[in-house]
């Protein structure tokens, strides 16, 4: 019985999606698919805090409900180069990241709102289909067309991210969100050179020497709040911090990611739209290294390539 529950859960895992796989960007996470994020806690048990779960990811960032914290320093980092392997999953584009083997370079980050020492195991990509779609967080109801989302476990702690995943303090996430721009991110290149010979769900693509300080936006604000991994089963021992400042990335870069959405036997191979909407804060505080006193230029964005911490800054 416990194999056959076992090939349940795998099954599920397969099946589970962003929903209809329309085209249509206003439908693509619409709840008129009974796989999308809607329904990804009513058909399997361990999946339960997606639907139930009051600690959610992702949000929508409200800029005027934002609490400065003048107590979070600044995040800091441990390590550069990690090598990996660049996995189509279908769902999203992750890196896998050979964390175990010493010789292939780890990657560490603590302090800011992190009280433990989290080790990257893994990164994440989500994307639209347009350039006004993408990101899971948004920004005063605005989204951007791509977030990266640097996971790592709790190393302090635990032994791995398996056991991480489901223990209190497991996880943090560090998000970055990338706006469209002529100047280009050159680190980001490797993942794109990858991607021209992983179209197709399951293909994998070695990934050396890939440098994770390049692909972090040079800023000490961010933004914390403490919520749950976006994908099932939608763990709540995840720390967020959101960078307060996008990573470049222009049009071509875009559609080179976008190439994965390719056919064959009639299902795509990435979803497109593979974003889950933001869910409800419920009380929940979100914070701010970001003084209202800072100067504009250095804490303000456009609404389209930053984040702000007030609202009247907000720009069309």
């Amino acid at each position: 019985m416990a194999h056959v529950g076992s090939m349940k859960r795998d099954l599920w895992e397969e099946w589970w999606g962003y929903g209809s796989g329309t085209s249509d960007k206003h439908m693509a996470n619409s709840s008129c698919s009974t796989s999308g994020p809607a329904f990804w806690g009513r058909h399997e048990k361990l999946f339960a805090l997606c639907s139930m779960g009051r600690f959610q990811s992702p949000i929508d960032i409200r800029p005027e409900t934002l609490i400065y914290d003048p107590n979070l320093t600044t995040i800091k980092f441990q390590g550069n180069a990690i090598n990996g392997t660049l996995h189509n999953t279908v769902h999203d584009l992750t890196l896998d990241v050979n964390y175990t083997d010493t010789t292939s370079g780890q990657f560490n980050f603590s302090s800011g709102p992190f009280s433990y020492t989290y080790r990257l195991f893994n990164v994440k990509l989500h994307l639209g289909i347009f350039n006004d779609v993408g990101s899971e967080h948004t920004i005063a109801g605005k989204q951007f067309p791509i977030e990266i989302q640097l996971m790592g476990f709790n190393s302090d702690l635990y032994r791995n991210h398996s056991e991480a995943t489901m223990s209190t303090h497991g996880l943090a996430i560090i998000s970055v969100l990338g706006s469209i721009d002529e100047m280009f991110n050159l680190e980001f290149d490797k993942v794109l050179t990858a991607v021209k010979n992983m179209s197709y769900k399951g293909e994998k693509q070695l990934l050396k020497n890939f440098n994770m300080l390049d692909i972090i936006p040079r800023s000490e604000m961010f933004i914390t709040y403490e919520g749950s991994l976006t994908q099932p089963s939608c763990q709540e021992t995840v720390t967020w911090a959101i960078v307060n400042k996008p990573m470049r990335i222009t049009k071509h870069q875009m559609a080179s990611l976008r190439e994965l959405n390719q056919w064959r036997e009639g299902r795509p191979s990435l979803q497109p739209n593979n974003f889950r909407p933001p869910l409800p804060f419920n009380r929940r505080p979100v914070r701010i290294n970001i003084s209202p006193h800072t100067e504009a230029e250095d804490c303000a964005m456009k609404i389209t390539k930053s984040y702000t911490v007030n609202k009247r800054m907000i720009g069309s």
